[in-house]
């Protein structure tokens, strides 16, 4: 690998990054708040195949109030936001 945050093996082009805001199907406009992978946060994330867990975290207006907190596995994530 040369450095970057390519993942090995991943098929897939998305890449998702922190901070960015998404179009989501369940929450509509969210923010990606942190990207981690088991204890390690990153900063960006390709999809992930299975032997790769990735965990996406987010804000979103929920019942009229800012939301922080809602989480995904980043496979989950891709689903919502395609």
């Amino acid at each position: 690998m040369d450095g970057s945050d390519d993942l090995p093996g991943s098929d897939s082009e998305r890449i998702i990054e922190r901070g960015e805001t998404y179009s989501h199907t369940k929450h509509g406009q969210i923010e990606v708040t942190g990207i981690w992978k088991g204890v390690n946060q990153v900063d960006k994330a390709h999809h992930a195949d299975e032997r790769d867990t990735f965990i996406v975290r987010y804000s979103a207006e929920v019942n009229g109030e800012e939301v922080d907190g809602l989480t995904d596995t980043l496979d989950e994530f891709v689903q919502y936001i395609e």
